[in-house]
């Protein structure tokens, strides 16, 4: 499977998002899918590969730290909002709604 990249990232249709993010091709976007596709970015920055962006990972090289984990937390709660049906799935639907 292919790693997303911020040139991957990109998409012109709401559609390609789950096209994009479906990796196993079921029509549906799952929490372990969902969380691997929107973490392209802080693996980017993880530049030691230990799960932290360290401050000087981070855009001008300071703030505070972002463990993996929190991360993985915050797009949980992300996907939680969006699953509007609550089928722990996200639609093609879903996805191209606003978060609430």
């Amino acid at each position: 499977m292919l790693a997303a990249t911020p040139a991957l990232a990109q998409v012109q249709r709401s559609s390609d998002y789950l096209a994009r993010m479906d990796g196993d091709r079921d029509g549906r976007v799952s929490l372990p899918e969902y969380q691997r596709w929107l973490s392209y970015g802080f693996d980017a920055m993880d530049r030691d590969r230990d799960g932290v962006l360290s401050a000087a990972e981070l855009p001008g090289g300071r703030g505070r730290h972002i463990e993996r984990s929190s991360h993985l937390s915050a797009l949980a709660a992300a996907f939680a909002r969006q699953d509007r049906d609550r089928n722990g799935y996200l639609s093609a639907r879903e996805l191209s709604a606003p978060p609430p």
